[in-house]
């Protein structure tokens, strides 16, 4: 997960210690629809999995990225 957190933290241009679960897409001046699509590319290629269209939108908050990328490691 650690690689995943990288990825959210270079997206989303935060640092380490600002990346919550409990933030939103609100809460994230940043994310819009572009960056959204920048941030699945991102963890496709990063983590070397596929993301269904389903996944991709329900990822609104980072807890919920989290919990479907896990999945997809399982």
């Amino acid at each position: 997960m650690e690689k995943l957190n990288t990825i959210l933290c270079d997206v989303f241009r935060l640092k380490k210690d600002e990346l919550k679960d409990e933030l939103t897409m609100k809460d994230i001046k940043i994310w819009d629809s572009l960056t959204h699509m920048d941030l699945i590319t991102s963890i496709e290629a990063g983590l070397n999995i596929q993301l269904t269209m389903d996944d991709i939108m329900s990822m609104k908050d980072i807890k919920t990225i989290k919990n479907i990328v896990q999945e997809k490691l399982a």
